[in-house]
């Protein structure tokens, strides 16, 4: 068994010596290394021995006991893109960040601090920083873009008013929608895209309000958890013509949510449902930006 302790740049070592046989020497002092070269899996080589070699009794161990740690956790890394971590944490991190990752729904609901994370995940919230790779990587993982505690201004709701009244009101994912020129009748308003939770300090709206967003599988989620939680009286903002805005999802670039379930398709409407329905199928999006608001998807979502 690897110990809990081991950095994950030692698992990494010992599969390069597996492909390439001998290696200058790193890692003298780790105990995984000094287990292997005890036992007789790798032995001193080379002038002055500077380097490592695998022997015949190699294979064995590190088939049973290092590769399926590499394979998992590389496999965890490539997912969600934090191959920043692979050369400072160790084997006991990133098993704390799969726990992360097993329990995302009941931290995002219980809105916990990065914190109050380390404290429960990593055993001590000391010594780490909010800006630190670490919490880039937990950030990835929960797909947040930030923490309850990493900024302030993320409490506000940031809000573009018509030129005239306001008659309708688009909450938007993207905050580029608020640096645009002024429409009459609709008024803007931005909350942070995947973090909303401070739309349960508003008041109710007064005005018909629909929801701009990526149909995507995170898309979608984030706009029923709203309408659950905060705004339920909010739609989605359908684009006449969606078929022609349909892209296939591997074609995207820099796009990772990918379909998963429909366990969302309880909260949508029938439209919402086609919509939907037909994304899945196709494995394709709609991305956000692509959406016009030009006067026939106005008139589509009952605003004139």
């Amino acid at each position: 068994m690897i110990p809990i302790e081991t950095p994950y740049k030692v698992i990494k070592y010992l599969v390069k010596i597996s492909e390439e046989k001998t290696l200058p020497k790193n890692y003298e002092n780790e105990t995984l290394i000094l287990h292997f070269v005890e036992r007789g899996y790798l032995t001193s080589s080379g002038d002055r021995t500077k380097k490592y070699s695998k022997t015949y009794l190699f294979e064995k161990p590190f088939v049973d006991e290092v590769l399926p740690s590499f394979q998992k956790y590389n496999s965890f890394i490539k997912k969600h893109r934090i191959e920043s971590l692979e050369n400072h944490y160790s084997v006991n991190d990133f098993e704390a960040l799969i726990q992360v990752e097993n329990n995302r729904a009941k931290i995002l609901n219980d809105n916990y601090s990065f914190q109050t994370i380390l404290a429960k995940y990593f055993g001590s919230s000391k010594h780490r920083k909010v800006n630190s790779i670490l919490s880039d990587a937990i950030k990835k993982i929960l797909n947040i873009d930030f923490f309850p505690e990493d900024d302030k201004d993320q409490q506000y709701l940031s809000v573009l008013y018509p030129k005239i009244e306001t008659k309708y009101i688009i909450l938007c994912e993207n905050k580029n929608r608020l640096i645009v020129p002024r429409l009459d009748f609709i008024e803007f308003w931005f909350a942070g895209g995947k973090n909303t939770r401070q739309l349960q300090f508003i008041p109710k709206p007064k005005f018909p309000i629909l929801y701009l967003f990526d149909w995507d599988f995170d898309g979608l989620n984030i706009y029923t958890d709203i309408k659950r939680k905060y705004l339920p009286t909010i739609a989605a903002f359908i684009p006449d013509n969606f078929i022609s805005l349909m892209e296939k999802q591997e074609k995207v670039k820099e796009h990772h949510s990918k379909w998963k379930n429909r366990n969302f398709f309880q909260y949508l409407t029938e439209k919402e449902k086609e919509i939907a329905g037909i994304l899945i199928e196709t494995d394709s999006i709609i991305e956000e930006q692509k959406i016009l608001l030009n006067e026939n998807n106005l008139l589509r979502n009952g605003i004139n």
